[in-house]
């Protein structure tokens, strides 16, 4: 495939993703609680199988535990996706493809600059606000998708060198 056929094909899933997350992020905190809320209960029943004989005290503590995870998680998990297509348009370009800390600077950087962005959004949102913790779970997502890219480009060049 052509380089600029590749650049092409990644930003657009760049965009793509970015708003996929601006979208989550423009819920109104009760459509983001309800959709989180959605997931935690599949977990909770999961991991505690005896969930329904638990106390109610207990169920919520629970519940409560496994709502942050959930959430924290998400996060995580969307940002790393973010990490991995920063990662890929980077490479795309020689100057990153030979020089790890430059390669890991800019992925951060654009992934912190645009969680940061992401939190200030949420300040405008109804029943939302901007969180630093957030931020820094966003960006650590972002440095795992970046470092999977470059591990896995690591082991093809490897495999093509042989």
């Amino acid at each position: 495939m052509k380089k600029w056929c590749l650049r092409i094909l990644l930003l657009a899933g760049l965009f793509w993703w970015m708003s996929i997350i601006f979208g989550f992020s423009a819920e109104t905190g009760e459509e983001s609680q309800s959709c989180s809320d959605g997931i935690t209960i599949r977990v909770v029943h999961f991991i505690a199988e005896d969930y329904e004989q638990l106390s109610k005290p207990e169920q919520e503590a629970l519940f409560q535990k496994t709502s942050f995870f959930v959430r924290k998680t998400g996060h995580f998990g969307e940002y790393a996706i973010l990490g991995v297509l920063i990662s890929g348009l980077l490479l795309t370009f020689p100057q990153f493809q030979t020089k790890n800390i430059l390669f890991f600077a800019a992925a951060v950087s654009i992934g912190l600059i645009y969680a940061a962005s992401d939190e200030i959004h949420q300040g405008f949102v109804s029943g939302r606000s901007p969180g630093f913790f957030d931020v820094c779970v966003d960006t650590a997502g972002v440095f795992a998708g970046a470092v999977f890219i470059w591990i896995l480009t690591k082991l093809l060049w490897v495999k093509k060198e042989k």
